[in-house]
């Protein structure tokens, strides 16, 4: 079993791009001897300002010897958003929910809750044209005529409506609950998800300790397409962390393909020369790590980057 390398910098030290990805080849082929369980949750959001409710819901992953009347054991929390043309179901009900399985199966990761979220407003009844190019009403700032909240959602909606109701660290659903549990909590994304992640990281900082976006880079809240230019790269993702510089982080980032590679390592070299960051994977020490795989571009492979970054998130 490989190990990761003990990559140690100073605060503004420049980033070594020798990174350690490792491959778990059980997560295609092997049968989980511990299985979870899925559990659907139902919920409504009002924070798009554009006067309507929404009915929406995601997918709770609960691992294998999860006991809800075991109110003493409490699980720490990953929220996953999908990428463009996905939907929550991915890794929650048909034949890839065992790839979950597998990542707690080996003992080698804690296991902890998995709940698979969507910025869409109605996946199913959109299907036949989100799965086109999935240019359908979405929250995330990717449809015109809604207002980009979808974090405001995660945090107002999401968050209230799925953790009392499991054994996880928030018994208070209230703002100030959520930010004091902000330790047991982590927010990652695949592609259009991994842009929704930079920008939780802007926004909810204070919600969130650990942040793990894969094959993007951050496009700020600004639209597609719009350019970055990398001193705006640098202000909007370093923002929160000196406003708030008391508060420990970690991002872990992920990537695979040579094009993906290509614009997020640019903007992870010059920002962890910031001295907001130090490069490594203990968080003990570091804060920013960022692991390069040679996989194509698709959301059915995030199971082999949370292979990787568990193993660094909530430890």
């Amino acid at each position: 079993m490989a190990e990761f390398r003990k990559v140690i910098t100073k605060p503004g030290e420049i980033i070594d791009f020798e990174t350690v990805f490792e491959e778990n080849p059980y997560l295609r082929t092997g049968v989980p001897k511990k299985k979870g369980t899925i559990e659907r949750v139902d919920y409504t959001t009002s924070v798009y300002e554009d006067g309507k409710t929404y009915s929406k819901y995601c997918y709770v992953y609960l691992p294998y010897g999860y006991d809800p009347d075991d109110k003493d054991k409490k699980y720490n929390v990953l929220y996953f958003q999908h990428g463009n043309t996905c939907e929550p179901s991915i890794f929650s009900i048909g034949g890839n929910k065992p790839m979950f399985d597998m990542l707690f199966d080996s003992g080698e990761l804690t296991p902890c809750i998995i709940v698979s979220v969507t910025y869409y407003m109605d996946p199913m009844g959109d299907a036949d044209q989100r799965v086109l190019n999935g240019m359908v009403p979405a929250g995330d700032g990717g449809w015109p005529e809604i207002k980009g909240n979808y974090w405001k959602e995660v945090i107002e909606s999401i968050i209230p409506a799925v953790e009392p109701r499991f054994n996880t660290w928030l018994t208070d659903p209230s703002p100030e609950g959520i930010k004091a549990t902000r330790s047991h909590r982590a927010f990652s994304g695949y592609s259009r998800g991994g842009a929704m992640t930079w920008r939780m990281i802007h926004h909810c900082f204070e919600y969130f300790r650990y942040f793990s976006p894969m094959s993007c880079s951050t496009r700020g809240d600004k639209k597609r397409g719009e350019p970055m230019s990398e001193q705006e790269v640098i202000d909007y993702v370093t923002a929160p962390m000196k406003a708030h510089p008391e508060l420990p982080f970690f991002i872990y980032a992920t990537n695979g393909g040579d094009e993906d590679i290509l614009e997020m390592k640019k903007q992870m070299k010059y920002l962890t020369k910031e001295p907001c960051f130090s490069y490594g994977c203990d968080p003990s020490k570091n804060n920013i790590y960022y692991s390069i795989s040679d996989f194509y571009h698709t959301d059915y492979l995030v199971p082999y980057y949370f292979w990787n970054s568990l193993k660094v998130l909530f430890r």
